[in-house]
């Protein structure tokens, strides 16, 4: 039996969580799905370049290097930087020369993330061990990840097509004429289905839940400035006379002002630069507003939770038929009004607490903040390289 290597080089975060959790059992995998005569061995390597260079012919040309270091067969990078190719939402890059391929994990949009992740492996294998890359370019990729994604043809049959573009547009692309002869593209047919994934993707990847935690804060001074406000008859009295479409207004206002307070706060929102890519600004702005906007609707979520509990404990009907002058007995409908306002009113004062929250843990949440960390990390690695190497600045 052959014995073929792999190695898998996530980026930290969450590529590398997931890749660990189904590490162990991708051997087995691959013998069912790629060839049932090999024995895969396979091995992780971590690196912050994966989810950093916004050239990916930066990423493999590390790759090759790794590749040669290791003694592998095949190298598969793991990454939660998106991908573009002419407009198009990139799944993967296969370099068929060196035998690399490149996976960009937002593009699977949310669950089942690490299935979807396993097949494409399995898929991307396949390819590579095709002899002629005629047999793998535009064709219809239906297979087992998505009947939404086809395969592209080699960048030489898309550089007419690259080169008709908008050439302004062009300059502000780093992820544009990157790629040698040798690539075969998996992209996603629908652009806008592919933008909505990948979004979704980048957000999750952001892990919006996990973040909780860090705005114990903001949740406090919520919870503090509701109770407060509940001391006073005029809360109580609107709340019966609100039509729904307050409720709800006013909900979407709360909401709307955490995030927009928390961006501009904290300096969130990432700027126009001469470097970088115009449309990854982009992207990860949209990121940090969609990630944001589902902190604060687990926020709003956990204070609803929380003033129901207290207010349905400690005020009985009587005292609530006392407060309002309610011609009808206090039902249950009254409590769920009178928490939906108080919650509403608590997040708006919430949302101005939120400058006392820790600047580094709410910017490590978004994705171009991460980016940066990463790159700090690699140019640290460097100096400590160049260090070891004798090599000083003159």
């Amino acid at each position: 039996m052959n014995n073929i290597k792999l190695g898998l080089i996530p980026s930290p975060d969450l590529p590398a969580d997931i890749t660990s959790q189904f590490i162990d059992e991708l051997p087995e995998f691959l013998r069912r799905t790629v060839n049932d005569t090999i024995e895969w061995k396979t091995q992780i390597v971590i690196d912050p370049l994966v989810g950093t260079a916004e050239h990916i012919k930066q990423v493999i040309d590390k790759s090759i290097q790794l590749k040669e270091k290791n003694d592998w067969d095949y190298v598969i990078c793991l990454t939660d930087l998106p991908y573009f190719s002419d407009k198009h939402v990139v799944v993967a890059d296969l370099n068929v020369e060196h035998n690399v391929a490149f996976v960009s994990i937002p593009a699977f949009g949310t669950f089942p993330m690490k299935r979807r992740i396993k097949n494409i492996i399995a898929d991307i294998l396949n390819d590579l061990e095709k002899s002629n890359i005629n047999n793998i370019i535009e064709q219809d990729y239906v297979n087992t990840v998505s009947t939404s994604i086809k395969r592209k043809a080699t960048y030489s049959e898309l550089e007419h097509a690259n080169n008709e573009s908008n050439e302004d547009d062009k300059d502000n692309f780093t992820q544009e004429d990157t790629e040698d002869k040798s690539h075969v593209k998996y992209v996603i047919n629908s652009k806008w289905l592919g933008h909505m994934r990948i979004l979704a993707g980048m957000t999750f990847a952001n892990r919006p839940w996990s973040a909780l935690i860090s705005f114990k804060k903001i949740i406090m001074l919520a919870f503090g400035t509701g109770v407060y406000i509940t001391l006073f008859p005029t809360p109580w009295e609107l709340s019966t006379i609100y039509s729904l479409p307050r409720f709800v207004i006013l909900m979407i206002f709360a909401i709307l002002g955490m995030v927009t307070w928390l961006i501009f706060a904290h300096q969130l929102w990432e700027k126009p630069t001469h470097r970088g890519d115009v449309r990854l600004r982009k992207l990860y702005n949209y990121t940090t507003v969609s990630t944001l906007l589902t902190i604060s609707i687990f926020n709003y979520i956990v204070l609803y939770s929380l003033f129901l509990l207290a207010i349905s404990i400690f005020v009985p009907a009587e005292l609530f038929e006392a407060v309002t002058d309610l011609e009808d007995d206090a039902s249950l409908v009254y409590y769920f009004q009178l928490t939906w306002l108080i919650t509403s009113l608590g997040t708006l004062a919430g949302s101005i607490g939120a400058t006392s929250e820790d600047e580094n843990k709410i910017r490590q949440i978004t994705y171009s903040y991460r980016q940066i960390n990463r790159s700090y990390e690699i140019e640290n690695e460097k100096a400590d390289d160049e260090q070891e190497s004798g090599y000083e600045y003159g």
